[in-house]
């Protein structure tokens, strides 16, 4: 039977980009700004949108209070883009 682990794929890429910038593991239930400031969210936010094309802002870092809170709005938003991008071609 085929797992799907496209609902763990936001969080493991948002964790990896944090990693890259803050250069610690995080843990999903942590805040970015527990160990990183405004300029390395700036970063975070500037890597997120050049690799994975993703539109979130040092805001939305401090507003969603987790990695996974994060990871969970990235995934509604790259689904509701599928979504619409799927009505388009039709």
């Amino acid at each position: 039977m085929p797992t799907d682990f496209t609902a763990d794929k936001p969080l493991s890429e948002l964790l990896d980009l944090a990693f890259e910038v803050l250069g610690v593991h995080c843990d999903p239930g942590e805040n970015f700004f527990d160990h990183g400031d405004s300029m390395a969210a700036a970063r975070l936010c500037t890597l997120a949108a050049r690799r994975h094309g993703w539109t979130i802002t040092p805001r939305d870092l401090f507003a969603w209070t987790s990695f996974t809170l994060l990871a969970g709005v990235i995934e509604r938003e790259e689904s509701e883009r599928g979504t619409t991008a799927a009505q388009g071609a039709d």
